[in-house]
Formats: structure tokens, C-alpha cells, sequence
């Protein structure tokens, strides 16, 4: 089984353009159980009012239309408002299921709702946990006593961990966002997918640098910082025992 870390530059407000960059990253995916793209891909994430606005978000539901035609024989996972709600989205072959943020950071409350939903997305034999940005952050006071999103899905049994982001860059965040989701993994004892929206690194916004954990809780397999980067995972990587991450920090 392959996944595939689909890092591309969402821009906010530019549906046609992310919509393209999408069906193309989708197509350049060899063989992959599922491509996976970061939070909002579709409508980019800075975008304001518009997320109240029923045309804008319409606009952001047809396309995912468009993209399902283009990518029908290819299984994708993108981010999209959906109704009132930051959802990620998962389309193949005519299938269709929507999984909605939990928990939204106090900017996301002006504009989305919290979702009490909890499923997982099946592929095969498989179980993924679908989460979305904060989704995975640590609720507790207690910085040693993680709870979060995760909590309500381990009940259903996954086998591994998605969350899709818009992850900023920052002095040191590549560093602690390891951490954070390190956490995750050492938790719940699950592998870990997370794909990150990026820009270029003059733009100094989001930062890619789009990870697999493996079992051990070490980075298995990562795309670059500040670059779009399509990237094939052979699942059999998570199985990997070594104990040193792949992935470097970097310096702004």
C-alpha cells in the first residue's frame, strides 16, 4: 500500500487555482491508496467573511465536483469548507464522505462550527482517523497529559492517524511540531500522517514539511520545507525501527 503527501501551495480565495493544482498533484500520484492534501486546499485558508458568504462556499462545494471527475479513478483526501463547517473530504469512484473539525482555534469560531461526528475513513482493510489542524492539539493544562480529537476516535479502533494543516512557520516550529504530534503517536501507539499547506519561504507563512511517523514515534518519511512537493509513501515504512528522524529543522 502507498499514501501520498500532496504539499502543495493552497492560495486563499483562488478556487480555480487550487482546484488545478489539486487534479494535478492527484494524477502525478503513482498508484497511491490515497492522496492526501492539507487543510482548505481548496478554498486556501485566509479567507475571512467569504467563509460566511453561501456563494463562496457553493463555489468551494461544486468544485469538489470538478475535482472528483477529474480524479475518479484516483482515491484523494482535500480540505474544503463545507456548509458551516471545516471539513476534509474524501472522493473515489463516486463515493464521498466528509469528515468536520472538532476543535477549532478561537479565529476558526468566528467562521466555522465544531463537529460532534465521529467516523473513520475505511480503504480496503484499513481505518484511518481523519483530523484536521488543531484537531491534534493538546486541550489539557498539563502539557504531559494529552487529550484532544483523538480521544473520541480511538474507540472506533484506527490503524493510522491523518491530520491535514495550515501550519505556520516560526522560529523553532519545526522543532516543536515534531513534538506535538510525536505526542500523538506515542499516545495512541498508531502511525501518523500530517500534510501541511506551504508557500516559499520569502513569504514566510506556511512551511510544508509534511511527515509520516512510524511506529517508534520517528519521522519515516518527509517532503521538504517551503517547497510543493508530491510524495509517495510505501506504507511498509511505518514498520521502520530506527530511531532518528528523517526530517531536519530549518533556520528563518
Amino acid at each position: 500500500m502507498k499514501i501520498t503527501l500532496a504539499q502543495i501551495k493552497c492560495v486563499a480565495k483562488d478556487i480555480d487555482g487550487n482546484v488545478a493544482k489539486i487534479i494535478e498533484a492527484a494524477h502525478k500520484a503513482k498508484a497511491s491508496t490515497l492522496v492526501i492534501f492539507p487543510e482548505l486546499s481548496v478554498s486556501g485558508c485566509e479567507c475571512g467573511e467569504l467563509f460566511h458568504d453561501e456563494s463562496f462556499i457553493k463555489k468551494c462545494e461544486d468544485a469538489l465536483d470538478t475535482i472528483a471527475k477529474e480524479c475518479e479513478t484516483i482515491p484523494v483526501l482535500v480540505g474544503c469548507p463545507v456548509g458551516n463547517f471545516n471539513a476534509a473530504v474524501y472522493m473515489f469512484q463516486g463515493q464521498r464522505k466528509v469528515f468536520k473539525k472538532k476543535q477549532l482555534t478561537t479565529a476558526e469560531k468566528k467562521f466555522f462550527e465544531p463537529s460532534d461526528e465521529d467516523a473513520l475513513l475505511q480503504i480496503g482493510c484499513h481505518k484511518y482517523a481523519v483530523t484536521i489542524g488543531s484537531d491534534l492539539a493538546n486541550t489539557n493544562d498539563d502539557e504531559f497529559l494529552l487529550t484532544n480529537r483523538v480521544d473520541d476516535l480511538m474507540p472506533l479502533a484506527p490503524d493510522v492517524i491523518i491530520n491535514i494543516g495550515a501550519e505556520r512557520c516560526g522560529a523553532d516550529r519545526s522543532r516543536q511540531r515534531r513534538n506535538e504530534l510525536r505526542q500523538n503517536v506515542l499516545k495512541t501507539e498508531r502511525p501518523l500522517v500530517f500534510v501541511n499547506n506551504v508557500a516559499s519561504k520569502k513569504e514566510a507563512t506556511f512551511d510544508g514539511g509534511s511527515m509520516i511517523f512510524g511506529y517508534e514515534s520517528y519521522v519515516v518519511a518527509s517532503a521538504p520545507f517551503f517547497e510543493e512537493a508530491v510524495v509517495d509513501v510505501n506504507l511498509e515504512c511505518l514498520i521502520s525501527m530506527k530511531h532518528e528522524d528523517e526530517q531536519q529543522d530549518y533556520e528563518l
